[in-house]
């Protein structure tokens, strides 16, 4: 795979002030005519360069077996020419499963999250690949991964692997935070393991608090005392009875007339119908909501 990497100068009007200061001493080796052809160039040149302006430091590699791409724009000059090189070296690795992006920011007035989706999107569409963002504005590192790499780098991982590096970022050293985190994207992406020290942490809390719960409910079921039922209540109760001078009294009277039957009469039956009737149910159901692609995760330094 060849090397196709190419710099953009961050700072054109540095180049436009170096060429106006050597202009002046060309001026009288120069005919009239080339002259104004170079003053022309100079007052035209400062449209140019702020059409270039946007894409400080971007630096390009391209796999030609996959056709996916390294980008690297350090908007926020976090990191040295040769701390870039070393870099885009690393990255070259993940172009076989997608593009891989390093971007910082010094000023961003939206969320780091949704910066991060945007960028990706207008630079790589919904095309496999993972980006790394360093957000100076609201102190926030964020993976964003799409298409295949994503369903390798998911949320979880994002937020695992941005775990592990933060510490880097909070101590200035950018590059090893970037490093470190295009190291373990590439890990997992082959198919191994990384370190996922806050996920054991957590598990360990829960676990601890399970055992804590299931503790309280034993303790609660052995200590406490069974209750008699009412039969050994009955059975363990001292019953006597006591009839002292027993006398029977006549208290009422009831006198009931009975007539005798003379007849018998015949008893008739009807009956009616009844009537049944049934309504029919009615079912619904709603629509899908909208699809947006690929995701990631971030931590704070």
């Amino acid at each position: 795979m060849q090397n196709k990497c190419k710099t953009v100068s961050q700072n054109p009007r540095r180049r436009q002030r170096d060429i106006k200061s050597a202009a002046p001493q060309r001026a009288g080796y120069l005919p009239l005519a080339a002259y104004a052809a170079l003053l022309l160039w100079l007052w035209t040149f400062p449209l140019t360069a702020s059409a270039d302006g946007g894409a400080a430091d971007a630096c390009v590699w391209v796999n030609d077996e996959t056709g996916y791409q390294v980008v690297i724009e350090d908007d926020a000059d976090l990191l040295s020419e040769q701390e870039e090189t070393q870099l885009a070296a690393e990255m070259q690795q993940i172009t076989s499963y997608g593009h891989a992006a390093f971007k910082s920011v010094s000023r961003n007035d939206y969320q780091t999250s949704a910066y991060a989706r945007q960028y990706y999107h207008e630079h790589f569409s919904s095309n496999s690949g993972t980006l790394f963002l360093i957000d100076m504005a609201n102190r926030e590192i964020y993976i964003f991964s799409n298409g295949a790499i994503y369903k390798t780098v998911t949320d979880a991982y994002a937020d695992t692997i941005t775990d592990n590096v933060y510490r880097y970022a909070s101590g200035s050293n950018y590059y090893l935070c970037a490093s470190n985190a295009f190291s373990q994207i590439h890990s997992l992406l082959a198919g191994r393991r990384i370190a996922q020290p806050m996920k054991y942490i957590s598990n360990a809390l829960l676990a601890l608090i399970l055992a804590a719960f299931i503790n309280y409910f034993a303790v609660r079921l052995t200590s406490r005392s069974a209750k008699p039922g009412t039969q050994e209540i009955l059975s363990a109760a001292s019953t006597k009875f006591s009839f002292t001078n027993p006398r029977k009294t006549l208290d009422h009277q009831t006198k009931v007339y009975r007539p005798a039957s003379s007849a018998s009469g015949g008893s008739g039956h009807s009956g009616g119908g009844g009537g049944h009737s049934g309504g029919g149910g009615g079912h619904s159901s709603g629509g899908g909501g909208g699809h947006s692609s690929g995701g990631g995760g971030g931590h704070r330094f």
